[in-house]
């Protein structure tokens, strides 16, 4: 048995949930994937994953193991790139996850461009809703998210920031009334997003300088995707990305109110893991998004 062949094998088995996607990735059979991890079991003496006919399980001992695995790798592939020079070259696949927002409307039309020119990389994009994502431990070279990660193992590079606007429905603001001073805003319905961190107040720049104004909902939501969805169904008012509200704004669906008051803006940054040396395609990538994103994005 090739110890770090099957190191390799198991590592893209935790990260796909499967034999057959891993061995896809791989350019494996099922069977050969099967067989190597089952070795890799035997010269450890324990189990790593429970296998059925119908899912994949980590056992304790795989979970133990998986992200020493990982980072292992990580260490081998940095030390070939340094090694070899590849600090000159960008190559290889890139492993990254990003918000939906970010990915609909700005990351993924700029993916082809990266590719072209980059032809020796590939990208496995992954899109969520998640706020939070565990990079290291779930195998991301890079994490594009609205706001940082307090995390010490990371590395945040600033993109861009995005406007943001309250807004809401016309029907809502003729039913509610408008605001003229974002300290009314704790008498209305606002839809809260702890995507944002921003559960019980919104900032704002007034006159005098930065503040905090207080606002209440009877609705929380992880998802500013859920929060523009419900703020365009006239539930309340939300304080959200131009990225997503451009167009409603543009089209009558959706009235800004406050913006003299410039509410605060939602920052865009980039995350990876903190190493000493850092990728060539990870550097390229984030450079790249810098350089893409400065038209876009205000810095």
């Amino acid at each position: 048995m090739n110890l770090l062949t099957a190191m390799r094998v198991f590592d893209r088995v935790c990260l796909l949930g499967s034999l057959s996607a891993a061995a896809r990735d791989l350019n494996m059979s099922t069977t050969a994937v099967s067989r190597t991890i089952k070795e890799l079991e035997e010269d450890l003496g324990v189990r790593l994953i429970n296998r059925t006919t119908r899912r994949l399980s980590l056992t304790e001992a795989g979970r133990d193991y998986a992200p020493r695995a990982r980072s292992l790798l990580d260490d081998i592939s940095e030390l070939q790139d340094s090694t070899r020079g590849l600090h000159k070259e960008t190559r290889g696949l890139i492993r990254v996850s990003c918000s939906n927002v970010l990915g609909h409307t700005r990351i993924t039309k700029l993916v082809p461009k990266f590719l072209d020119e980059n032809p020796l990389t590939t990208i496995e994009f992954d899109l969520t809703a998640r706020y939070v994502v565990g990079i290291v431990e779930e195998g991301y070279d890079v994490a594009i998210r609205f706001g940082g990660q307090a995390d010490s193992a990371l590395i945040a590079r600033r993109l861009g920031d995005v406007r943001n606007y309250v807004c809401a429905t016309p029907g809502y603001w003729d039913s509610h009334g408008r605001p003229a001073h974002p300290d009314e805003l704790a008498s209305h319905s606002c839809v809260l997003s702890n995507f944002a961190k921003r559960l019980g107040t919104w900032p704002f720049i007034g006159p005098d300088g930065p503040f905090d104004a207080a606002v209440g909902g009877r609705i929380s939501t992880n998802s500013v995707e859920a929060a523009y969805q419900m703020t365009i169904a006239g539930f309340g008012i939300g304080n959200l990305p131009s990225l997503l509200v451009d167009a409603a704004i543009r089209d009558g669906r959706l009235e800004v109110q406050l913006d003299e008051f410039r509410p605060g803006s939602s920052p865009i940054y980039a995350l990876y893991p903190h190493r000493t040396y850092i990728a060539a395609k990870v550097r390229a990538f984030v450079d790249f998004l810098i350089r893409e994103l400065s038209a876009d994005f205000t810095a």
